[in-house]
C-alpha cells in the first residue's frame, strides 16, 4: 500500500434503514467507495459478565469507511438523496491517527506461554521466547484480554508445523502471527478494513506470510482447514456454528474463545450440535467490575473442539 489507512482523510458513513433495505444500502456504500461494510441488524445488551447478547433491531445500521474530505461527504449526501434509498445517511470525519494512538498507554510487554507479545516501540533484551511485535492501530487484539490470552495458550498446544489454519475475525492478527511463527500456513479473514490492514502490517513486522480476506462471512472458503480459530462473541459463535463446521476439516481442530463463562455451556451445546466434540476447556478471570452496590469479576472461557 502506498499510504497507511490512518494517514489519509477518511469518512465514517452510517446508513440507518429498514431490515428489508439493508442489502441495498450496503451495495450503495460499496458502489460509492467504501472498502467494506458492516451491517448491524442487532442491538447489543451486556450482562454482568460483560458478555454480549444480540437482539434484533427494528432499524438496521450499515456502516462503511470512504476515503475523502468534507467535499466528498457533501457529494455522498447529494448522491444518497438522489438515489431514492429509504435511508438516513450520517457522515463524520474519522480522526484515525488519534484513535490509533490511544491504546498505546495500556500495552506493556506480556509473556503468554511460549510467546512474548510486545509493542513495536519496546527494546527487548535477548529472549528465548517467541517474540510477537504488534502495532494494532484501530484493530482489536494485543493479548492483554483474557480471551486472546487463552487463545494464544491453546494455539501453542495445537499448532503443528505446516498445518493449514484459518483465523476467523483476525482483528490485529495476533493469533495469525503467533500460529505462523509456530510454523502454520495461515489464512485470516475479517470484515473490517482496519483489521485486514493491521493483520497484513503485523505479518510484515514479524516477517511471516499471512493471506488475509476482507469478508463478512465464510462463503469464500472452498476447502476446509485442519485447524480453525475463532475469537468471537458467544452469540456470533453460536450463529456461525454450522459454518465453522463446514470450514473445519473432518477430524480437524477448532479453537474458540471470546466466551464469558456463564454462556460457555450454550456455545458448547451449539458446537456439539454442529458436529464438534470437546477436547479442552479453559477458564480465566478478567477485570473486577462494579455497578451500584454490585461487584463482580469477569470470567472467560475457551475451548478446543475436534470435528467429527
Amino acid at each position: 500500500m502506498s499510504q497507511h489507512l490512518s494517514d489519509e482523510p477518511w469518512l465514517l458513513c452510517r446508513l440507518t434503514t429498514s431490515p428489508d433495505a439493508a442489502e441495498s444500502g450496503a451495495n450503495w456504500l460499496l458502489e460509492n467507495g467504501s472498502e467494506g461494510v458492516q451491517i448491524e441488524d442487532t442491538q447489543i445488551r451486556f450482562d454482568q459478565s460483560e458478555d454480549a447478547t444480540l437482539e434484533a433491531s427494528e432499524r438496521v445500521v450499515v456502516t462503511g469507511y470512504v476515503r475523502g474530505d468534507e467535499n466528498t461527504g457533501l457529494e455522498l449526501g447529494k448522491k444518497c438523496r438522489e438515489s431514492g434509498l429509504d435511508a438516513k445517511l450520517e457522515i463524520e470525519a474519522v480522526e484515525a491517527k488519534d484513535w490509533a494512538n490511544e491504546w498505546k498507554e495500556n500495552f506493556p510487554p506480556l509473556e503468554i506461554g511460549p510467546f512474548l507479545v510486545t509493542p513495536t516501540w519496546e527494546n527487548l533484551a535477548p529472549t528465548e521466547k517467541i517474540v510477537i511485535r504488534l502495532d494494532p492501530g484501530l484493530a482489536f487484539g494485543t493479548g492483554q484480554h483474557p480471551t486472546t490470552h487463552l487463545c494464544l495458550e491453546l494455539l501453542s498446544q495445537t499448532v503443528k508445523n505446516g498445518v493449514r489454519m484459518l483465523d476467523v475475525g483476525c482483528g490485529s492478527g495476533i493469533l495469525s502471527v503467533a500460529a505462523a511463527k509456530l510454523g502454520a500456513d495461515v489464512t485470516a479473514s475479517d470484515l473490517d478494513p482496519w483489521c485486514v490492514e493491521a493483520t497484513l502490517e503485523n505479518a510484515k513486522l514479524n516477517e511471516v506470510a499471512i493471506e488475509v480476506h476482507g469478508d463478512a462471512d465464510l462463503s469464500w472458503v472452498r476447502a476446509p482447514f485442519p485447524l480453525v480459530v475463532a475469537n468471537l462473541m458467544s452469540d456470533l459463535l453460536i450463529r456461525l456454528a454450522p459454518e465453522l463446521a463446514r470450514v473445519t476439516q473432518a477430524g480437524g481442530t477448532l479453537v474458540v474463545s471470546g466466551i464469558s463463562a456463564p454462556r460457555a455451556g450454550e456455545v458448547e451445546v451449539e458446537l456439539h450440535r454442529a458436529g464438534f466434540q470437546t477436547e479442552i476447556k479453559r477458564e480465566m478471570e478478567g477485570e473486577t467490575r462494579a455497578e451500584g452496590d454490585s461487584q463482580w469479576t469477569e470470567k472467560w472461557a475457551a475451548f478446543v473442539f475436534r470435528s467429527d
